[in-house]
């Protein structure tokens, strides 16, 4: 996993109020096509998120009769020094990751899980017209955030007709969830698009936005996640970086954290598809030396901020078409 810098979005005095402007991500309702749930990696913060996926997955259909898939993706298997850090026992030690919490967790919920052992492949996202994806990236290289992100950009954000404005703006049928630790730090980043055209569009009624269609992906939110480390570079080195789960053994990992930024990506989850006010963040990080969790709102102000543009940038801009239309009505008027 990999742990970025948290940006406060922080009034100049110091105060966080943006909070009091957030407004609600506006989502796609599957109805009757397919909500699917990709969990990519099992391992630290996957295995945990898991059980969360799965009660989800449940309620939606028992609560909302809504169509869920999940699926499972990951090539490793347990190790010995994964059962003190991550969600697997002494007694699984040997088998696929994802098949095994695929197998303890699919018949005690009776939801039915696809598994993939094998790394993350855009191919085996499987969207129809209608469907929305979730992809829950939860891995620990650059490597494979640059394949969830080349997912992202190949996914079919077209109109939907749920929703209809003079424009026609797209709502997106695929968001990628990423998540990522450091020793005691961690985040959960949100997002829907890397395409700066359709951002432009995230608050269709600026200035007076009351909900947000698209959010930046999370390396636009954080351009370092698909920078490899040093330590991802192992061809010169003469030993490989210890992992995540050597690095608890030597009290350099706390032994929790993956566990917290799972239960902050499930709550990401609840809330987009089961709270009636809708979600109204889009990143979140948390600090477990401090215990604390911060959080950046759904506003004008904190999404342009992540490509660098001011509010302003949301404005709605007039085709010269209705332009022309419009000043042809101020003559005769």
């Amino acid at each position: 996993m990999v742990a970025v810098k948290a940006t406060s979005g922080a009034a100049s005095d110091g105060v966080d109020l943006s909070h009091l402007k957030a407004v609600p991500l506006k989502l796609v309702a599957p109805g009757t096509h397919v909500l699917r749930l990709y969990l990519i990696g099992t391992g630290g913060t996957g295995s945990w998120l898991a059980p969360h996926i799965i009660r989800l997955a449940r309620f939606l259909r028992e609560d909302n009769r809504m169509n869920v898939q999940v699926t499972f993706i990951d090539p490793d298997t347990v190790e010995p020094k994964n059962v003190f850090r991550q969600n697997f026992s002494f007694a699984e030690i040997g088998a696929n990751k994802a098949e095994t919490l695929a197998l303890r967790l699919g018949p005690a919920w009776g939801i039915e899980i696809r598994v993939y052992k094998s790394r993350f492949d855009k191919r085996m996202v499987e969207l129809q017209y209608g469907d929305v994806g979730v992809l829950m990236g939860c891995v620990d290289n650059a490597a494979a955030r640059r394949s969830i992100a080349e997912a992202l950009d190949h996914s079919p954000n077209g109109w939907s007709g749920g929703w209809s404005s003079g424009d026609s703006l797209p709502l997106p049928h695929l968001f990628w969830l990423d998540c990522g630790n450091g020793e005691n730090t961690g985040q959960a980043l949100l997002g829907s698009t890397s395409n700066i055209k359709m951002l432009h569009s995230a608050f269709p009624h600026f200035p007076n936005a009351t909900f947000c269609i698209q959010l930046p992906a999370p390396h636009l939110q954080h351009a370092d996640l698909l920078e490899p480390r040093p330590s991802e570079i192992t061809a010169t080195q003469a030993e490989p970086a210890a992992s995540c789960a050597q690095m608890l053994f030597t009290g350099d990992q706390s032994p929790s954290i993956n566990a917290m930024v799972a239960n902050i990506a499930a709550t990401y989850l609840w809330r987009m598809f089961t709270d009636p006010k809708g979600l109204t963040t889009f990143a979140s990080y948390c600090n477990l030396e401090a215990l604390s969790v911060r959080s950046r709102f759904i506003t004008p102000e904190a999404v342009a901020d992540t490509v660098g543009k001011t509010p302003r940038w949301f404005e709605p801009r007039t085709s010269p078409k209705r332009r022309q239309s419009h000043t042809h009505q101020n003559e005769t008027n």
